[in-house]
């Protein structure tokens, strides 16, 4: 039960220590729980500061009537273990072997839930599929697979390379600086010792395999062996411009938890780091979500959270004043299923005139190209200030669809097929982006995807009518000159294209400026890149529609959403080289 008077933190016992595991190894923990009596605990296991969590992230849970305990995975913060390279097996079994030492203590009652974000996430599924009998439930935000993450589109991120280098060697200083702060002795001996060690540097291998090789199959969550392993209820949270890790999580829930009876999937606009933030940065609506699974599934609540659909979409979703605690959404819907049942996929098809139509182009002398100078057009869609800086219109090409007559409401991922040649080369590299613009002018940011194209290949197995899946296994270089069908997935997205709005599709290359965690360097040889239409070659895009669905409030002002920035535009501009 919730505390009707609020925790401080001389009302609680935090306790610094180490659990042994079965290896003889010790992982580093931080544990707030209450005075007296058994509780249920809530998990927070991570390669950051997790064994030095602050009071402030803890209190919400402990006000909710949970211990908690934060724990650093093997080999990361103050926690011994020897260690292959990061998302090794081994991070599964210790933490498997805490939630076990957990329910074991005298303050707890033996039920154990897991929370966290990104790596935090991630990791929940290793520690399910060793299927600890005391873990009850786990509830992971953003994400992430590790191939598709940090080569997105078959293309290393800039970000994620600064990611796990950092990760390794500097965001975890400020939680071991923490820890010795706090008292802890033994720490400062630990750190570089053959006691904490990880043989290869996570940011060393992830270059040395830019392929979907076997070894990015070994630290795979989405798989039988691991996902397919779980049996606990389990919450996933997905923010739709945390685009990647809002795909797996639609992937991993949909084909993959064959032996989870209580599952829920939970899309909300956000973005990557803010919608599964913990304590007072939380945000109202997932942490509400997150409660009320934890209360049903750890505590043992009769709340009718099991009664609840399987997918749980907020609409339009931002924060007033900036502050998450005040998180609202225009409209709540329920979907018994992922992807919804009835949503038509409707295609849509690109023309010469820098159209989107739903009319097939018909036989004609004219091939229809347009052309763009790669790799000079790049949006960047980070903030409202690189929104503001267009992209260089020779660079990139423009499309839209007619004015709306009537709202049409999108949930899924849009499909994007191009019949694409380039002139130089023999590789390119497609960033796609997908805005709605208001009959004011106003452009906002939708949605983004990217595909190198000689990793074109699709992955049939796992390919669904919802999503396109490439192999990223091999290359397959391009030819100047030759014609290549090449398919695409746009992320999930949840969105109402209003009355009067227009969709605006923009076909360039990527930039190594972040935006978003994305960045990356375009490969491949200056280029005049042609998009043909016609009847030979039909480019198009499918759009998830969901028939008769209309926005059910009115519009947030643009701008103000999490990493949905807006610019204003006084005319269309279709971009692209003259091909006359």
């Amino acid at each position: 039960m919730t505390l009707d008077v609020p925790l401080t933190e001389t009302d609680v016992m935090r306790e610094i220590d180490y659990v042994t595991m079965q290896d003889g190894m010790r992982v580093a923990y931080i544990c707030y729980r209450p005075r007296s009596d058994r509780h249920p605990t809530v998990f927070l296991y991570s390669p950051y500061e997790a064994s030095a969590t602050r009071f402030e992230i803890a209190k919400p849970f402990l006000d909710a009537g949970y211990a908690f305990v934060g724990a650093n995975f093997p080999a990361t913060g103050c926690s011994e273990g020897v260690l292959e390279t990061w998302f090794d097996r081994k991070e599964g079994i210790y933490g498997a072997e805490v939630v076990e030492w957990i329910a074991n203590q005298p303050w707890s009652n033996g039920d154990v839930g897991m929370i966290g974000n990104s790596s935090a996430a991630s990791v929940q599924m290793w520690v399910a599929a060793e299927q600890p009998p005391h873990l009850r439930a786990i509830v992971g935000a953003g994400m992430f697979d590790a191939y598709e993450w940090i080569y997105q589109g078959g293309m290393l991120q800039v970000y994620c390379l600064k990611w796990a280098f950092t990760s390794q060697f500097v965001d975890q200083a400020s939680g071991v600086s923490d820890r010795i702060k706090a008292g802890d002795t033994e720490c400062s001996a630990i750190r570089g010792s053959d006691r904490q060690l990880v043989k290869r540097s996570f940011y060393d291998e992830i270059r040395k395999h830019p392929l979907n090789d076997e070894w990015w199959d070994s630290i795979y969550l989405a798989r039988e062996e691991v996902a397919g392993k779980i049996q606990v209820p389990t919450m996933l949270i997905g923010a739709w411009q945390d685009r990647y890790a809002v795909r797996e999580s639609a992937r991993v829930m949909t084909q993959l938890m064959p032996n989870v009876e209580h599952k829920r999937l939970v899309l909300i606009d956000g973005d990557h780091s803010g919608t599964g933030a913990l304590g007072f940065q939380a945000p109202r609506l997932v942490n509400d979500e997150r409660m009320k699974f934890l209360d049903r599934w750890v505590k043992g609540i009769n709340n009718g959270a099991e009664e609840e659909p399987a997918v749980t979409v907020y609409w339009e979703a931002w924060e007033p004043d900036g502050d998450p605690k005040k998180q609202v959404a225009g409209w709540v819907t329920h979907h018994k299923a992922w992807p919804e049942p009835t949503v038509e996929r409707r295609r849509y098809y690109l023309t010469v005139d820098a159209r989107i139509l739903p009319d097939k182009p018909g036989a004609s002398l004219y091939d229809g190209q347009r052309a763009y100078l790669y790799p000079t057009g790049a949006e960047l869609y980070g903030t409202n200030e690189q929104f503001s800086a267009k992209p260089y219109q020779q660079g990139v090409l423009n499309y839209r669809t007619d004015v709306a007559v009537s709202d049409m409401t999108l949930l899924g991922s849009p499909q994007v097929t191009l019949y694409l040649s380039i002139d130089d080369g023999d590789d390119t590299d497609l960033e796609l982006t997908l805005k709605d613009v208001g009959p004011d002018g106003n452009v906002l940011f939708l949605q983004s995807g990217q595909l190198r194209a000689s990793l074109r290949a699709i992955d049939e197995q796992r390919t669904s009518s919802d999503e396109i899946v490439h192999l990223f296994r091999k290359r397959e270089k391009l030819e100047p000159g030759c014609i290549y069908d090449i398919r695409m997935s746009i992320s999930p997205i949840g969105h109402v294209v209003r009355k009067g709005h227009c969709l605006e599709l923009t076909v360039g290359a990527p930039n190594p400026i972040i935006k978003q965690s994305i960045g990356s360097f375009p490969i491949g040889s200056a280029s005049i890149n042609r998009v043909y239409h016609s009847e030979k070659y039909p480019s198009s895009i499918v759009l998830p529609v969901v028939p008769g669905a209309k926005a059910e409030a009115p519009a947030p002002e643009r701008g103000i959403q999490r990493a949905k920035p807006c610019r204003k535009e006084t005319e269309f501009e279709p971009g692209g080289l003259p091909t006359g």
